[in-house]
């Protein structure tokens, strides 16, 4: 009908806006005088278990490269040798 009153529905609100609206932001820890609050300082044996693990870590690491360069030859030559022995196993040649 052309006289009739078009009815727009409202959009719902989406769930985040809410979220944010009542999220402050972070907190900021600050002394009565205005200063920041520093953090603590690790202990000398924190420091000293996170360069064992690091430590560790770079030694596993390092044995896992050493590792593969020792075998990338070996299997380089032993593939080579099976290529050599099928090719001879086609052809009928009797190794032993």
């Amino acid at each position: 009908m052309p006289g009739a009153p078009i009815q727009i529905e409202a959009v719902p609100p989406l769930p985040y806006i809410d979220v944010m609206a009542n999220n402050n932001g972070p907190v900021l820890d600050m002394t009565p005088d205005g200063q920041f609050v520093e953090p603590p300082k690790p202990s000398l044996t924190q420091v000293l278990l996170r360069l064992a693990a690091f430590g560790l870590a770079l030694c596993v690491g390092a044995a896992l490269v050493w590792t593969a360069f020792l075998m990338i030859p070996v299997l380089l030559v032993l593939g080579f040798a099976g290529y050599l022995f099928a090719r001879g196993q086609r052809r009928g040649w009797r190794p032993f």
